[in-house]
């Protein structure tokens, strides 16, 4: 007999215990004659009721004792609870140069080995034949005042399946519009057409060639919803601005768009925003404001929204995006810059939003880099509890002479962090980086990145 059966059996003797014998009246056959009287048959009927209420009571229990049983045994031999993630991405997806086209374009690569899984080709510009331009001219490449590819500028993803691409819409004179476009891969790792996300056109984000030189849009942070739900960019809030200094929301169901601008500005610096995440309910939007100076010179010497001034300031905001837009200011403050944290280079929320995963540098500065006092070399992978703003665990640990340059990366799940920093054991002048995932404190390095290009899994 089993467990089981053996609580069955001790409930069922339990509950008749219970039950007195002289409440229960002795079982009579029916008479098969007609009742005379109708009082009559429902008086014999009703001499049923007790031995039913009886039985009934005792299935009852019964039904009780198998269900609880049930329960406990399944309980027993539930197998213990498991993470959700069995493990890294499948995929990762970079942005790399084509050297047919001198174009970059989005590659996508297995976790396991780094090797390419897909590319994926350019799309084709939606503007006249004879409009475009080719990219910057090289050593390599003559420009070709053709071309009708549009260049990729940023990526991100909710998982290693479905990926979202900024695509620049090239002129003869620069970038027009942005194009927001997404594709998913098969389980066999191939691409499906590109598709354009609703609310996914954006005006007023291109730019021109400066003395000569290629200027790229300012996009100092790209994230995806983990519903898919929301995208959100770090654009400039209008043509005059030099940097990333508003946030745009895209609603990809019903194609509107929410901005939060303003606030946050300070006199004699100028401000930035670099990199978003999200919360896992869609709702909540961290990101990295920072203030550099000089302003004449805090972000022109870097291309980019990486300070190169004098003095750098930085917090890790929260911001509500159920609003239809508004100030940044209204952003909850979650971290700022102090002695303890003396620079906050990146910085990802939590899925859960009780803990932050920063790059932290630290220690002296290297000679040469060109990018200020402001870049301490040791630079430090952590997290960081929200409510008391302490450490609460370190995962990596290196030295990089021009730290500021580096990126992180998290996984749906928040446990599996893609770094991408520079390789210091390559020889100096060698501006290639080290592309890698962390997991438990270890850096498992994929193949090298060697522009340095947006990583997404």
């Amino acid at each position: 007999m089993t467990r089981t059966e053996e609580r069955l059996r001790d409930a069922l003797l339990t509950a008749a215990s219970r039950v007195q014998d002289d409440a229960l009246r002795p079982l009579a056959a029916p008479e098969r004659r007609i009742p005379e009287h109708a009082p009559r048959a429902a008086s014999r009927r009703r001499t049923w009721l007790p031995p039913l209420a009886a039985a009934a009571s005792v299935a009852l229990i019964a039904i009780a004792v198998v269900a609880v049983a049930g329960y406990l045994q399944h309980r027993n031999n539930a197998p213990a609870p498991t993470s959700p993630v069995a493990g890294p991405p499948r995929y990762y997806a970079t942005l790399e140069g084509n050297n047919h086209t001198d174009l970059e374009e989005v590659v996508v690569r297995a976790t396991a080995t780094g090797a390419v899984v897909t590319r994926v080709p350019d799309p084709v510009s939606p503007l006249p034949r004879g409009t475009g331009t080719a990219a910057p001219p090289s050593s390599t490449a003559t420009p070709n005042p053709n071309a009708s590819l549009m260049q990729p500028l940023d990526i991100a993803t909710t998982d290693d399946r479905t990926f979202y691409v900024v695509y620049g819409i090239q002129t003869v004179t620069g970038y027009g519009d942005l194009v927001i476009e997404s594709f998913r891969l098969s389980n066999a790792g191939q691409p499906s057409p590109l598709i354009q996300v609703n609310g996914g056109q954006l005006s007023g984000q291109g730019t021109t060639r400066a003395g000569g030189s290629w200027v790229n849009p300012r996009i100092g942070g790209f994230a995806v919803s983990p519903d898919n739900g929301k995208i959100a960019l770090a654009l400039k809030a209008s043509s005059s601005s030099t940097t990333s200094d508003e946030i745009l929301v895209i609603d990809t169901r019903t194609g509107s768009h929410a901005v939060w601008r303003g606030g946050l500005d300070r006199p004699n610096a100028a401000f930035a925003i670099l990199g978003l995440s999200w919360t896992s309910d869609g709702r909540s939007l961290a990101f990295l404001a920072q203030w550099c100076s000089p302003p004449q010179r805090a972000f022109s010497n870097t291309g980019s929204d990486v300070c190169g001034g004098a003095t750098r300031s930085a917090q890790v905001r929260e911001l509500d995006t159920t609003s239809a837009g508004g100030s940044l200011s209204s952003a909850r403050l979650l971290l700022a810059q102090s002695a303890r944290y003396p620079y906050i280079a990146r910085a990802l929320i939590s899925p859960d939003g009780t803990s932050l995963t920063a790059i932290l540098l630290s220690g002296p500065v290297p000679p040469g880099t060109g990018l200020g006092p402001n870049a301490p070399e040791r630079l430090s992978v952590v997290r960081i509890s929200v409510g008391t703003g302490t450490v609460t665990a370190t995962f990596f640990q290196g030295v990089d002479p021009v730290s500021v340059w580096s990126t992180l990366t998290a996984d749906s799940s928040g446990r599996y962090l893609m770094l991408t920093h520079t390789d210091v054991s390559l020889r100096p002048g060698d501006t290639r980086y080290a592309v890698g995932w962390i997991d438990a404190g270890h850096f498992r390095q994929l193949p090298l990145n060697p522009d340095g290009q947006p990583v997404a899994w």
